[in-house]
C-alpha cells in the first residue's frame, strides 16, 4: 500500500520507518526545513545541540528498542537525575522525598499533602476520569492552592507559557507516572534518565538514513494544506497548487 505521513518529528519518522519495514510505499511531508521536530538540533562549535531539552525514562521501552535497532544502543547512558526548584532567589534540592520535607517555602502540612497526593497519582490507573479537568483545576483542589502557586504553577508556566492553565490533568498524571516508573526499587531510589552520547540528533540522522535506504521519500520544507478525501478514504495531500499522491 501507499502511505503519506504528515510531520517529520520522531513520531512521523518512526511511523514511516515501521511502514517501510512492512513493505509499504511511504512519502513523508514536513513543513519545517529540517526533520526531527522537537528533537531538531543546531550547529555549535563543530558539534550540534538540541533545540529543546530531552531525556528518556527507563519505562520508555519502545524508543529505547528503536535506538538499539538503529545501532546506537551502546551510546545510551542512564544517569541519576538531580532536580532543583528556584524560589525567591534560592535553589532548593527537589529530587527525593527528604528534599520535599526540607522545602520550607510551603508549610509542613502542605509538604505532606503534596507528597501524599503525588504517591496517590503514582498508583492511580483510572486516568480517563481525569479528562474533564485541567492540571490547574485538579492540583488547586486536591493538592492545595499554595502548592500550586509555589511548585506546580511556575513549572507549568515555564513549559507552556500563556497556555499553562489549559494543560490537561491527564498530561500531568502521565508525567508523575513516568517519573516514578523511572526509579528502580522504592520511591526513595534515585531517578534514572537516559541520554545518548552525542545527543538525540544522531537518532534522527540514523532513522532518516534507514528510511531512505528502504525506499522512502522525504519532503522537508513542504507544508500540507489539506488531506484530499475521495470515496470515503484519504487519497492524497495537497501541498501546493495541486494534490500530491500518497
Amino acid at each position: 500500500m501507499r502511505f503519506g505521513v504528515v510531520g517529520g518529528g520522531i513520531a512521523g519518522l518512526t511511523a514511516a520507518y515501521e511502514l517501510l519495514k512492512k513493505g509499504h510505499q511511504v512519502t513523508l511531508f514536513e513543513r519545517g526545513a529540517n526533520l526531527g521536530g522537537q528533537v531538531a538540533t543546531f550547529p555549535v562549535g563543530g558539534s550540534r545541540l538540541e533545540c529543546f531539552y530531552h531525556h528518556l525514562f527507563t519505562s520508555d521501552r519502545e524508543i529505547v528498542g528503536l535506538i538499539e535497532e538503529l545501532g546506537l544502543g551502546d551510546k545510551l547512558r542512564w544517569l541519576p537525575s538531580k532536580v532543583g526548584l528556584l524560589y525567591d532567589g534560592r535553589i532548593y534540592d527537589f529530587t527525593t522525598p527528604l528534599d520535599l520535607l526540607r522545602f520550607q517555602p510551603i508549610s509542613l502540612l502542605d509538604r505532606l499533602r503534596l507528597g501524599l497526593v503525588t504517591m496517590y497519582l503514582r498508583r492511580y490507573k483510572q486516568w480517563p476520569k481525569l479528562e474533564p479537568y485541567t492540571a490547574k483545576e485538579w492540583i488547586s483542589k486536591y493538592v492545595g492552592r499554595r502548592n500550586y502557586e509555589v511548585v506546580w504553577g511556575p513549572l507549568l508556566r515555564g513549559k507552556f507559557g500563556e497556555h499553562y492553565d489549559k494543560v490537561g490533568m491527564v498530561w500531568f498524571w502521565g508525567k508523575i507516572y513516568l517519573r516514578f516508573a523511572s526509579r528502580k526499587g522504592s520511591i526513595f531510589s534515585r531517578e534514572l534518565l537516559g541520554y545518548p552520547l552525542g545527543g538525540f540528533g544522531q537518532v534522527i540522522e540514523q532513522l532518516t538514513e534507514r528510511i531512505v535506504q528502504l525506499g522512502g521519500t522525504l519532503h522537508p520544507g513542504t507544508p500540507v494544506a489539506r488531506i484530499v478525501v475521495g470515496e470515503g478514504r484519504a487519497q492524497g495531500v495537497e501541498v501546493g497548487p495541486g494534490p500530491a499522491p500518497a
